[in-house]
């Protein structure tokens, strides 16, 4: 599920070849996990806790 804080769209990845490319400013959840999948992020910078937001209440005052 990917959320722009104000629409929210789903995707299923039910082919190993199909991906999302999401920009940053976007909520995500990731759900459903069939046993044996992965989930693989690539990232254009080193991970840093201080870049993320981790509650949705928050995100949606951020977005306004």
């Amino acid at each position: 599920v990917v959320d722009d804080g104000r629409t929210k769209r789903t995707f299923n990845l039910n082919r190993p070849y199909h991906g999302v490319l999401m920009p940053s400013g976007l909520w995500r959840e990731l759900n459903n996990f069939s046993s044996g999948s992965i989930c693989l992020v690539l990232a254009s910078n080193k991970y840093d806790e201080k870049d993320y937001i981790r509650d949705y209440q928050d995100f949606i005052k951020f977005k306004r």
